[in-house]
């Protein structure tokens, strides 16, 4: 009976039901021991193995990562596109060419899709860059609608008053040179103010 009472003070006891539940709750893996027993780091959740692995940090920064892969698909398209141009004066028949075209399009579309999934979806120094871009951008306060028109308004209004000040300005210095005899020739005096009949 000491001997249970002992063992009890130390972590319940060995045999007792809340030692053997802290010890279930304590082997379950974490979101850092994910990654690690996916193949990444820890503190990365690499959901998915197979051949290629699993997505570096998958669902975070999952906007900035499917941007980016958008821009980086439209410029690969372009790419094969221009590619596919200048390819059309190889082969003697136009069966060759265009057997030429397809390889050359599906080759670089197959290596540059490895290179964007090893990018996009494993490399963590990208994959950390854009998800800490994604959670700064999340940090910034947009300016409302209404904000945003009153100060296209302000901005309008000040173009158009500096517009008719420079105007104003650049006639009467028109004028001054006239009168001066600096400046030779009035047309455009006359064409402003009508007077040029005589």
């Amino acid at each position: 009976m000491a001997k249970k009472q002992d063992s009890g003070t130390e972590g319940y006891g060995a045999g007792s039901a809340v030692a053997e539940r802290e010890k279930r709750v304590s082997n379950r893996p974490d979101d850092g021991d994910r990654g690690r027993l996916a193949g990444g780091p820890a503190g990365t959740r690499n959901e998915g193995g197979g051949p290629l692995g699993g997505v570096y940090k998958a669902g975070q920064g999952y906007h900035t990562r499917m941007w980016t892969a958008i821009g980086f698909a439209s410029l690969v398209i372009w790419f094969v596109v221009f590619l596919c141009q200048k390819l059309s004066v190889f082969g003697s028949t136009p069966s060759a060419t265009l057997i030429i075209q397809v390889c050359v399009a599906v080759g670089v579309i197959g290596l540059f899709s490895a290179l964007g999934w090893w990018v996009l979806g494993r490399n963590p120094k990208v994959n950390d860059f854009l998800i800490e871009t994604e959670g700064e951008m999340k940090k910034v306060n947009w300016t409302s609608r209404r904000e945003i028109i009153g100060s296209t308004k302000v901005v309008i209004f000040v173009l158009v008053a500096m517009s008719i000040l420079l105007f104003v300005v650049d006639i009467m210095f028109m004028l001054l040179f006239s009168w001066m005899g600096v400046l030779k020739g009035s047309g455009m005096l006359e064409l402003i103010f009508g007077g040029g009949g005589s």
